[in-house]
């Protein structure tokens, strides 16, 4: 054997080696457990937390933890099956009069009542991130809980962009006030990353509201702390995807690709469309 060969089958043996390790290595429990229940690695973080986790039925605790195939893992006693779940995204325009959520204690209507059921075939289906009962516009929903994530933690800063009617007079005053933001003792700082103007008059103003790290109700209220009464207030984009001319009630199935663009940051794409 020459000292070539040699070398060659000895690196070889060790790149196996490695490449077996990363495998045996697996995932960490977080992301399978998002991957096979639809919900965000951050709630999977808590569900881990809580010790409601068991893996070869051993209580874990340890967010590091990582699964392989052939582990068994079960959560609140119930055991999931190592196995990757066609992946769904769909783009929702929300009408006003519906919550965000996947089922209703209360008795409201919920958004996934106006999903068919041909497409609630995909399990786990979730909203993925929020629109309150009055707003409307582009909501997305999603069995993918990585993607979730991703939209809408703000570390990923993920801008999204709001249409506003607002009743009354839009005065240069009263602009630079909205623009400047307040900070309240209940939210804190409430400012918008951009506001636009994009039609006025005496009675009625529309502006475009950006916004990355959106607090409950922000534009609410903001306006409501100017006493401005809001008309419509509904989301049009989500990074770089837009909901164009889907009608009011209607949703859209995206394939990865387009879902991608919600999580789009590059701001010169997103100053072209």
């Amino acid at each position: 054997m020459t000292d070539r060969t040699k070398t060659e089958k000895e690196t070889g043996t060790k790149t196996g080696a490695k490449t077996k390790a990363k495998t045996s290595a697996g995932i960490r429990l977080n992301k399978f457990i998002a991957m096979h229940t639809g919900v965000s690695r951050r709630n999977a973080d808590d569900i881990i937390k809580e010790e409601r986790v068991l893996v070869n039925g051993k209580k874990i605790k340890n967010l590091a933890t990582a699964v392989k195939e052939g582990d068994e893992v079960a959560v609140d006693g119930k055991k999931i099956k190592y196995k990757e779940e066609p992946k769904i995204y769909i783009m929702l325009n929300k009408p006003q009069g519906y919550i965000t959520a996947v089922k209703s204690e209360e008795g409201f209507k919920t958004v996934m009542e106006l999903i068919k059921k041909e497409t609630l075939k995909y399990k786990h289906i979730f909203p993925a991130g929020r629109l309150d009962f009055m707003s409307e516009g582009m909501l997305l929903l999603t069995n993918d809980g990585d993607f979730a994530y991703k939209l809408t933690h703000p570390k990923f800063d993920i801008v999204k962009t709001y249409i506003v009617e607002v009743k009354g007079e839009l005065t240069p005053d009263l602009f630079n006030k909205i623009k400047k933001g307040v900070r309240l003792e209940e939210t804190g700082l409430l400012k918008p990353d951009e506001v636009r103007i994009v039609r006025k008059n005496p009675s009625k103003f529309i502006l475009s509201v950006d916004l990355t790290h959106g607090k409950n109700r922000e534009i609410r209220r903001l306006m409501e702390f100017f006493n401005l009464k809001i008309l419509i207030l509904r989301r049009v984009r989500i990074g770089g995807l837009y909901i164009g001319d889907l009608p009011s009630g209607d949703y859209r199935i995206l394939n990865r690709k387009t879902a991608g663009l919600a999580l789009s940051k590059d701001k010169a794409a997103l100053q072209k469309n």
